[in-house]
């Protein structure tokens, strides 16, 4: 709405402004007064109000409060004329310069566009404007390349973007552990992984310890919690352009599922959790999300659910429950196939359907569990540790030092060869043809050594990890006798049960997450509800 004839027209500001200390002339005080002395130089006009977005890319509108203020401040009739600098203060995106200016004209709001000379309510604005509103949204387009390109060298040499998780502290693109957050992350791995607790049961016990989140929440959700178990930082990878950003108009941002290439830096910094725990955790998540999306048709109910397996044909094994003349229940394991078709035939079609391979009780399988867990593993376990001690002994000893030293002796007289060349070719005892032949040999030699020296330093990293991964068998064979005598049966059974392949005449392979492999027997189970039961050791899983 234009003002009366006779009176001034009343004149705001909008203007884009930096929230960087060091940025004076973006300042809002340095734009205020800008505005403040061009509006007073015309007699005319009067200074209503400014309006200022701080810090905001001025790609978009969505996001600019001060904007949408002002819109609607015009609509309402308390402005005749609006002054910007320039049309890339005002709006990048073309659309969005033609739509405001337009609606604005319509309420009989002129804008003037002081350093690009242009007042929309000129005949000729619209042309001028689009034209201008275009170079501007193109010269937006090429920033947004050059930045997204700067960025993308910066995080293949290793820089790291965004905000630092929990258990690190981000300093100038390099992440630093933060101790007293690291405990935590590694409490929670544990509680995961080792203790066999779900999302929801840690994040319960995260709240009820009073311990906070990064950003000093008190409360711990099941996302929170799986988030940190997903995130690779933790094992000292870093993967980054996890979102893009497809459209620089929006900024909107979205899960890069193969649009454009990820970064992946492999230990880029130190680990708060080792490589060992950081792939039993995802292998762990991978089948707890099995279970999940098979719409709880293996349900996490018992310790044992989705661990069972045919020997024959690798099916997973289903609960199923009979009641018995008497009224008493028991439960049993059979196999899917078996399930699904009763025993191996062949269908019409010529396919081999079913399965043979007998059920498992329910009862009888926890009796087994309990008797090698007490009379295998616990009693054996100071030979077991012995024996793993050995192992690691044997792995933790740098492999052929000796032959490296060589290897590298050997570089160093070649490179003395190479030096002498040049000596001779200066006083004419050889050409230069034959310094650039001796010298491809030369190069040709120390390739190759280097090759060894490397293959023999990836042996000694690759012994060290796994005398890691043998030291984690240690600890949890002695956290095995105080769960034994501190918690449910059931609970411990879930978490040191990895699997079990159950195979023809009551033969059973069982993976302990404290053994390095299966302990493998035989059993019979007497009896109706209080089943006794003899097991035949067929291998007991004990490394000599």
């Amino acid at each position: 709405m234009s003002s009366m004839s006779g009176t001034k027209k009343r004149v705001c500001a909008y203007c884009r402004v930096s929230t960087d200390k060091d940025d004076q002339v973006n300042s809002f005080e340095s734009q205020r007064r800008f505005f403040e002395e061009y509006i007073r130089k015309n007699d005319e006009w009067e200074l209503v109000d400014i309006y200022a977005d701080e810090g905001i890319s001025g790609t978009s509108t969505e996001k600019r409060t001060e904007f949408l203020r002002m819109m609607e401040d015009a609509k309402r009739g308390k402005i005749d004329l609006i002054l910007t600098k320039e049309i890339s203060r005002f709006a990048r995106n073309t659309l969005d310069s033609i739509y405001y200016t337009r609606k604005l004209r319509s309420m009989g709001v002129g804008v003037i566009f002081i350093n690009d000379n242009i007042n929309t309510l000129d005949d000729d604005a619209e042309l001028r404007l689009t034209i201008m509103a275009s170079l501007a949204q193109e010269e937006s387009r090429r920033i947004s390349q050059r930045v997204k390109w700067g960025q993308k060298r910066q995080m293949e040499r290793g820089v790291v973007f965004g905000r630092a998780p929990l258990g690190y502290d981000l300093k100038d693109g390099v992440l630093s552990v933060n101790e007293e957050e690291a405990e935590i992350v590694r409490m929670i791995f544990h509680k995961f992984t080792n203790e066999g607790k779900g999302l929801h049961t840690i994040a319960k016990e995260l709240c009820q310890a009073g311990i906070r989140t990064k950003r000093g929440n008190l409360r711990w959700s099941n996302t929170t919690v799986l988030k940190i178990l997903r995130n690779e930082k933790y094992v000292g990878d870093l993967c980054q352009k996890k979102t893009f950003t497809p459209d620089f108009l929006t900024h909107k941002k979205k899960y890069n599922k193969g649009q454009e290439e990820m970064i992946y830096i492999r230990d880029h910094h130190e680990p708060i959790i080792s490589r060992e725990l950081w792939e039993a955790t995802q292998r762990e998540l991978q089948r707890r999300s099995i279970i999940k999306g098979q719409n709880s048709k293996y349900s996490s109910r018992y310790w044992c659910s989705g661990k069972i397996f045919c020997g024959k044909g690798g099916s997973r094994f289903v609960s199923r429950v009979r009641r018995l003349k008497s009224g008493n229940t028991y439960r049993a394991w059979k196999c899917e196939e078996f399930v699904k078709h009763g025993t191996e035939k062949t269908d019409g079609l010529g396919n081999v359907v079913g399965c043979s391979q007998g059920s498992v009780n329910h009862a009888v399988l926890e009796e087994i569990i309990g008797y090698l867990l007490r009379n295998i593993i616990i009693d054996k376990r100071e030979q077991i540790i012995d024996d793993l001690k050995e192992l690691i002994k044997k792995h933790e000893t740098p492999v052929k030092m000796r032959s490296v030293d060589g290897l590298l002796k050997q570089i160093e007289n070649i490179n003395r060869k190479k030096a002498k060349l040049i000596d001779s070719m200066l006083e004419g005892v050889i050409s230069k043809q034959d310094v650039a032949l001796m010298n491809q040999r030369y190069d040709k030699e120390i390739e190759e050594l280097r090759k060894k020296i490397k293959e023999i330093e990836e042996i000694n990293i690759n012994n060290q990890k796994r005398a890691n991964a043998l030291k984690s068998y240690i600890e949890r064979i002695n956290a095995l006798v105080d769960d034994m005598e501190n918690q449910k049966p059931e609970e411990v059974y879930r978490r040191v049960v990895e699997k079990i392949v159950v195979h023809q005449n009551k033969i059973l392979e069982i993976y302990f997450n404290c053994l390095i492999k299966p302990i493998k027997i035989k059993y019979k189970a007497t009896g109706k509800l209080n089943y006794r039961i003899q097991v035949e050791l067929l291998d007991d899983g004990h490394h000599r």
